[in-house]
């Protein structure tokens, strides 16, 4: 009975040994997760992209929270398909080093052509190794010229016509 006992103690180990492992080769294995949600939208005629996060959470300290930008047909967000420089998203209540409740941010991207693009809202909690996503990623179509309006947005051709007018 000694050597039954003693061998289910054994395996009990086993496993409690191997649950131990996967957390740390894995260290989102067992974390709560970032929580929060956000709104990510092209800012017609500048060419940036904006995301405002709202209601963010986090069970262990805060290191930061990113916009990346990749390419509208990207079938797979990383490197490979990114596009440009990732931007921080900032605010009063999102510091670093402390566990966040209800915090709100907003980034900025640079300035992007024209075109169709996904926007991958990812944060970092003391600890991970990689994002996490909160927010699902985005579509949003940036434009560098604003549309309507009036105002004079006639180029150099047209600005040569008008000034050739002069010296007749």
């Amino acid at each position: 009975m000694a050597s039954s006992t003693m061998r289910r103690l054994a395996g009990a180990g086993t496993i409690a040994g191997l649950s131990a492992l996967a957390l740390i080769a894995n260290p989102a294995i067992g974390s709560a997760a970032i929580t929060g949600s956000a709104t990510v939208t092209a800012n017609a005629g500048a060419g940036t992209i904006t995301t405002s996060i709202t209601g963010l959470n986090t069970t262990k300290p805060f290191v930061k929270c990113e916009g990346t930008v990749y390419r509208a047909d990207a079938t797979v967000l990383d490197s490979t398909t990114k596009v440009g420089q990732s931007f921080l998203v900032t605010g009063p209540t999102m510091g670093a080093g402390q566990v966040l409740t209800n915090a709100s941010g907003v980034g900025t991207s640079a300035v992007f052509p024209d075109g169709e693009y996904q926007v991958r809202t990812k944060c970092k909690e003391e600890g991970d190794v990689a994002y996490q996503d909160p927010i699902a990623p985005v579509r949003v179509t940036v434009t560098s010229t604003a549309t309507g309006g009036g105002g004079l947005d006639f180029g150099l051709d047209g600005l040569l016509d008008l000034l050739s007018g002069f010296g007749s």
